[in-house]
């Protein structure tokens, strides 16, 4: 790769974790329907591995007697707090930008619904170039299963060739390996980095400037 062509036509990112820290919104989001619901702690490690999950199905593999419950009680939470808890992360914003104006498109993929995301992301100031071209809501199927990134690169009209997948959870790059398509982890949100170094990705990076040099050189 080189400043005058980069790699990849497309980047796509995941929301949660990657682009926008929700994370502590999300984790007292579980906390307070395990809390209300269930009447037990849940521990902050635990919830982490959710992360990069649709919540509707942690839910009802956890408790499905109560899922119904717990996701009123999950969503209440995420929509009182959402708006002066969620920030971008450092230099992420700036990046996404560069990639529009180099030519390099950018889109996201995410387990959260789709206007939720897409509030997000221009909440936190992410620019119109980036939008989400594949929610919960847009397959049957979620990540490690391949269909949400294949669903947005056919939205794009992008082959998995040409194309780099990022997020910050095991499931990510899981699902990218079962494009298959190039995938690069990054180590600032919620999953365990040698859990996710251990899948082999093409990079692991630590800042949004590391993740700059790994996609336009």
């Amino acid at each position: 790769m080189s400043d005058d062509h980069p790699a990849w036509k497309l980047a796509l990112f995941d929301l949660d974790g990657t682009l926008v820290n929700t994370i502590d919104l999300i984790v007292q989001g579980f906390t307070e329907a395990y809390a209300q619901v269930l009447g037990v702690d849940i521990p902050r490690r635990k919830v982490l591995t959710f992360i990069g999950l649709p919540m509707p199905d942690v839910m009802a593999a956890e408790a499905p007697e109560h899922s119904e419950q717990m996701q009123d009680c999950y969503y209440a939470y995420i929509n009182a707090h959402h708006d002066e808890m969620v920030r971008p992360y450092p230099g992420m914003v700036e990046l996404v930008t560069e990639l529009a104006e180099r030519g390099v498109q950018t889109a996201v993929v995410t387990a959260k619904r789709t206007p939720l995301a897409t509030h997000g992301l221009r909440l936190t100031g992410y620019p119109e170039t980036i939008s989400v071209v594949s929610g919960m809501e847009d397959t049957v199927k979620h990540k490690p299963e391949p269909e949400p990134l294949l669903a947005g690169l056919a939205k794009v009209g992008v082959q998995p060739s040409e194309a780099v997948y990022i997020g910050d959870a095991i499931y990510d790059l899981q699902a990218a390996a079962a494009v298959p398509m190039d995938a690069i982890g990054v180590t600032w949100g919620a999953g365990e980095e040698a859990a996710m170094a251990d899948q082999r990705p093409m990079a692991m990076v630590n800042s949004a400037a590391e993740l700059r040099r790994a996609l336009l050189g």
